[in-house]
């Protein structure tokens, strides 16, 4: 590991199939919204409205032209960092992040379609990572990974991650969580290295190391990408197949950049940037997911959110470019179409966003006054 790298994780976005450009939005029965406040032994949740499966058939994303805002949903929750995801049904989860010892125990808000929020579940804990499939909202933290019933709102699984990778000191918490396919993937960041955990929802059994590497991204059917200590490019599948790609690079300039690191899945690649240094510029270097073979390199900036939908492979703070999203001005970030080998197009200004969602495409931004936040639905 060269002298002066820096680790670096995946957007904490990986939820269902998020990381999928082929996920599709299935149509719902409609469900009833009633349910009452519920305190099952050994729930850590004191509230809820259960059911928070979805009930709404969300329009279909566009495949072309510009994605617009068709609605926005208010959230009670102040500006700031949080945790979110999408279950593959489009419901989305969002809670305040845990940024220290002693902080509120957060409420989970879950926005169906684009009704009002309602608590999915009041915590006594904190929340580091939030993940969601269709039948389970998962709540990762430094005591482990609570799984509730979306369909009562009931706590049905706990487990604690081993000791030695959670920590209350900085960089050791679960930074970003999976569920798809039957499986939970936990990954968790301990000085430039990353582990990552598959837990298996219907059993207690204790969550399994799977990957330990310098950086990962979680991709479809259960699987992690992730750059090994070697530096080598390498897929693992739920299965257990491993396919290995080329070394990437980790040659630090001593001003953050030089080094490569495993960004997203999305659309069949594999994303991996490697920022230029002081928190500005970086290139991205794209793969095929099934063989690793190189597909392309371009220019970007440093933290550009790419997300898979089911409208394509969508970017966040793509780089300010008037001819490809003529409404926004050098301080707007943009939500743009993002193809393997660079190219931009149909961008919409998304004001100063947080996060960019899938596989139905929402993004968590803050309200006009710039004190709250809220989701905005994308179609």
């Amino acid at each position: 590991m060269g002298a002066g790298r820096s680790r670096r994780l995946a957007p904490a976005l990986a939820t269902g199939c998020l990381l999928l450009a082929a996920c599709s939005s299935p149509t719902h029965p409609a469900t009833s919204s009633t349910g009452g406040p519920h305190l099952p032994s050994g729930s850590t949740s004191s509230t809820a409205a259960p059911p928070y499966q979805s009930g709404t058939t969300l329009p279909a994303a566009r495949t072309t032209g510009a994605m617009r805002v068709y609605a926005t949903v208010p959230l009670s929750i102040g500006n700031g960092q949080v945790a979110s995801a999408e279950s593959p049904d489009g419901a989305v989860f969002v809670a305040p992040l845990t940024l220290a010892a002693g902080a509120a125990a957060p409420v989970v808000w879950v926005v169906d379609g684009d009704g009002p929020p309602a608590v999915a579940e009041t915590l006594t804990a904190g929340v580091d990572a939030l993940a969601a499939d269709q039948a389970n909202l998962y709540v990762a933290n430094l005591t482990g990974v609570t799984a509730y019933t979306r369909r009562t709102g009931n706590q049905s699984g706990q487990w604690a991650l081993p000791a030695t990778a959670t920590s209350s000191s900085p960089g050791q918490d679960p930074e970003a969580m999976s569920a798809s396919d039957g499986q939970v993937l936990v990954s968790v960041s301990t000085g430039n290295a990353v582990s990552v955990y598959r837990i298996n929802p219907q059993s207690p059994a204790a969550p399994q190391l799977v990957v330990q590497g310098l950086s990962a991204a979680f991709g479809p059917n259960g699987s992690v990408v992730y750059e090994r200590t070697d530096h080598h490019l390498v897929a693992l599948s739920a299965s257990g197949a491993t396919t290995v790609g080329p070394t990437l690079a980790d040659a630090p300039n001593g001003l953050g950049g030089g080094v490569q690191y495993v960004n997203a899945v999305a659309g069949g690649d594999v994303w991996v940037s490697e920022p230029a240094g002081q928190g500005l510029d970086a290139s991205f270097s794209t793969f095929d997911l099934s063989t690793l073979h190189s597909v392309g390199t371009f220019a970007g900036t440093a933290n550009e959110q790419i997300v898979g939908t089911t409208g394509g492979v969508l970017a966040l703070d793509a780089p300010y470019n008037t001819s490809v999203c003529p409404d926004a001005n050098p301080s707007s970030e943009c939500i743009v179409r993002l193809s393997p080998t660079g190219t931009l197009s149909d961008g919409s200004p998304a004001g100063a966003t947080l996060q960019l969602l899938g596989p139905d495409p929402a993004v968590i931004a803050p309200d006009p006054s710039n004190t709250a936040l809220e989701v905005e639905r994308l179609s």
